[in-house]
């Protein structure tokens, strides 16, 4: 009896972001068709110089894509939006990128996973309501220091642009990547299986 009852415990303090309704993937679209996309990696504009997913879909473990939210509607009200770059990346993907840039400051090493590979992990950048890119100290996907977290170089307002998206990831619980000012992590991405699943233009997201 007295296991019975810590188990039933259990299941009451086990965090919401736990339950099997809040790891499925959702396309965060489908949640906010606001949300500006410009997913680098459909289209030739990007390191590799080649379209590489067959669609712009951002896809998301549901707790991860509700935190982006929040930070999308807090952002609204302050005169700012999102732009996303990149959202889950099949890991077939993470291997060819691996191939070109094998340097775990850019590109996370396939034979561990990356969190994108996880669906719990995000690129993005700031832009006007009216969608305009705010300056930012590099381009994304920019593999040199100045994209880097501590870089000082960069114009006063491109580093207030800077410090203004990772506070407003942080208040949501995202975790800014050192190297990267445009990659941040959901808390306890750890916890979500790799998966490897292509990107379709239309239909579920299922793994």
């Amino acid at each position: 009896m007295k296991r019975l009852v810590l188990f039933v415990v259990a299941l009451f303090i086990v965090s919401p972001s736990l339950l099997a309704e809040d790891i499925d993937f959702v396309d965060i679209a489908t949640l906010d068709n606001s949300i500006v996309l410009d997913i680098r990696y459909a289209t030739s504009n990007n390191f590799t110089g080649k379209t590489v997913y067959p669609v712009a879909r951002c896809l998301l473990r549901r707790d991860v894509a509700l935190r982006l939210l929040r930070v999308e509607e807090k952002l609204k009200k302050r005169g700012y939006t999102l732009i996303v770059f990149d959202c889950y990346r099949p890991l077939s993907v993470q291997k060819r990128f691996w191939e070109i840039v094998p340097d775990e400051r850019y590109v996370a090493d396939p034979a561990k996973g990356s969190r994108h590979n996880r669906g719990s992990a995000v690129d993005l950048t700031l832009a006007d309501l009216s969608g305009n890119p705010l300056p930012m100290p590099s381009n994304f996907d920019d593999f040199s220091e100045k994209a880097h977290r501590d870089y000082k170089g960069a114009s006063p307002e491109a580093l207030k642009n800077s410090a203004l998206l990772e506070a407003a990831m942080k208040e949501e619980g995202f975790e800014p990547f050192p190297t990267e000012w445009w990659h941040f992590d959901a808390p306890g991405w750890e916890r979500y299986p790799v998966s490897d699943f292509p990107l379709k233009k239309s239909g579920g997201c299922e793994e």
